[in-house]
């Protein structure tokens, strides 16, 4: 019994690990007073391989996206300083790069839509003076999702919803302060007077929360 008591106090204590270990989708858009920007999004898996719990990490096709990413704008015009990262031990995997204008972000998408990813949005973002938009695109990724037979996001594990344990977190630096925002009741703005934030789960999406926006500033 003494040995049952204690088996079941290190499953919960396992099962307590998981449930807190959340993984970290975090894309990051930075837009300078010429138009230009940068882009960086990055993969945190950091939760999951502290709490030994690789087995519930993504396909490699996920975890391969950085270098994907990299060889697919490396060489488009207007798309400088790329940068792929994919720390196995930390659990990150991360990629950035400048783009000279949304024109240019526009070419690479179709770069990288080209080469794998059929669904990238070519018309993701845009860029004005005094306003950036960009596209909801959660329709597009719960019909991807979907299409999956057998799709793990689509599962349960002990009872929670996998969905719900993928944060997916946008943030937004404009090159003055945010005058308004729009077209999406998650986005608010941050301490920094030139930032937005927009904070969701990823079931939050499926279940039709907008991951696009439209800030002002």
């Amino acid at each position: 019994m003494r040995l049952f008591s204690s088996f079941c106090i290190a499953f919960l204590a396992l099962v307590a690990l998981f449930l807190t270990s959340c993984i970290e989708l975090e894309e990051r858009i930075k837009i300078y007073p010429d138009k230009s920007g940068d882009y960086s999004l990055s993969l945190d898996l950091g939760a999951l391989t502290q709490t030994g719990m690789d087995a519930f990490k993504p396909s490699e096709d996920i975890l391969n996206f950085p270098k994907t990413v990299e060889n697919a704008v490396k060489d488009v015009s207007g798309i400088t300083d790329v940068k792929a990262v994919s720390d196995t031990k930390k659990g990150l995997y991360q990629v950035s790069f400048h783009f000279k204008n949304h024109k240019v972000f526009k070419k690479a998408l179709l770069q990288l839509a080209g080469m794998k990813y059929g669904f990238v949005v070519p018309k993701y973002m845009k860029v004005g003076k005094h306003k950036f938009s960009k596209k909801n695109i959660g329709p597009l990724i719960t019909k991807q999702i979907n299409k999956q037979e057998d799709s793990p996001l689509l599962q349960d594990f002990m009872g929670v919803e996998v969905s719900s344990m993928i944060n997916v977190k946008t943030i937004i630096e404009t090159p003055h302060e945010v005058k308004g925002v729009k077209k999406n009741a998650r986005a608010v703005k941050s301490d920094d007077p030139e930032i937005v934030e927009i904070k969701s789960t990823l079931k939050d999406i499926l279940n039709g929360a907008s991951t696009g926006v439209v800030v002002r500033y």
